[in-house]
């Protein structure tokens, strides 16, 4: 038999044409004719494209929130570092001589405002001062007729979950020295990126963090201050978080019978991780400095620091009665988590 014929006898096999592969419009879009099951893992596969799109959107924003705030940050310190070492010393007024005006009283001379404010407030008008920490905090300050604008808006003015550092709306601080608030508080958010006041968990973590970084620097918009921080706590905002109490930390801005020094004294030096031995009193000027915790939901970290006296400098007070407070005061839940004796 010849080859030709072995090869018209062999049995023939049929082969399978390849399967036309699907479009997206097939495979994710419900149609008419699919059954029941095609369109619950149509619907199930588009909403999870659709989450996934959304996630990656939302991750886009907060990546690029979190680059803006961190370049916004940069750029005002920039200016600010360009500019602190080319101001006035503190108390900085224009000197209008002691002529006595037509009550019989010296007119107070006339404030002078700082280079950098200046800057500061071309850019915003509702800058009143900057706020810094080496290495942990230097952001610029805000001041607006209510407590809510600035926590989702940048100093720009932009609508940014960062905010912006701000000054409670009854702090009087853009004023002569002996005028202004008794305690000025400033609020900010506990920024994961390390910006606001992000990074003040520092002195909570580890108390002796103190040792290395006691003070304070703030700089309205006429004169410079430091302040050496005296108290370092946790505190709840809700009295059902310690049986019905709420140290109102944030009201004690000018002391007076609602809102005793003595009462203030003695709350912010039990609460403390850490015990400074830098005497206050009445006379004192502070700063407090008030930002989110985690311990619990709604909490609130706070560092208070004590206004240099005249004749202290940072080089000359007394930093060496320093000891870690062994049970600070924490609110009931505290303790109903972490164990410990609750302090009436």
């Amino acid at each position: 038999m010849a080859m030709s014929d072995e090869i018209r006898s062999a049995p023939r096999y049929k082969t399978k044409a390849p399967k036309k592969k699907k479009g997206f419009a097939e495979t994710f879009i419900p149609m008419r004719g699919d059954s029941r099951s095609e369109l619950i893992s149509k619907i199930i596969a588009l909403t999870a494209i659709l989450v996934l799109i959304v996630c990656g959107i939302v991750l886009g924003v907060v990546i690029y929130n979190s680059y803006e705030a961190k370049h916004n940050h940069n750029e005002i310190k920039v200016i600010y570092e360009n500019n602190v070492r080319q101001t006035l010393p503190s108390d900085t007024y224009a000197a209008v001589g002691d002529i006595a005006d037509e009550t019989g009283e010296v007119p107070r001379p006339p404030l002078v405002t700082l280079p950098f404010a200046e800057e500061m407030l071309a850019i915003n008008p509702d800058y009143v001062g900057y706020v810094s920490i080496p290495d942990r905090v230097s952001e610029a300050v805000v001041q607006t007729t209510d407590n809510d604008y600035y926590l989702k808006k940048n100093i720009y003015g932009q609508t940014r979950s960062c905010g912006t550092i701000f000054a409670d709306h009854r702090d009087n601080i853009s004023d002569y020295a002996d005028l202004q608030s008794d305690n000025i508080v400033l609020y900010g958010h506990n920024q994961r990126d390390g910006t606001m006041f992000g990074e003040l968990d520092y002195y909570k973590w580890d108390p002796k963090y103190w040792l290395k970084n006691p003070f304070i620097y703030f700089d309205n918009k006429y004169e410079q201050s430091v302040y050496v921080i005296v108290s370092s706590f946790v505190v709840n905002t809700e009295p059902e978080h310690d049986n019905g109490n709420v140290f109102e930390y944030q009201n004690y801005i000018d002391f007076n019978d609602e809102y005793p020094f003595e009462t203030f004294k003695k709350e912010i030096t039990e609460r403390s991780h850490f015990f400074t031995g830098i005497d206050i009193n009445e006379n004192d000027k502070f700063i407090t400095l008030s930002t989110c915790s985690y311990e619990w939901e709604p909490a609130r970290h706070v560092i208070i620091g004590r206004k240099l006296r005249e004749g202290e400098t940072t080089e000359n007070i007394d930093l060496s009665g320093f000891e870690v407070n062994p049970n600070p005061k924490w609110p009931a839940i505290y303790y109903k988590y972490n164990g410990g004796s609750y302090q009436e």
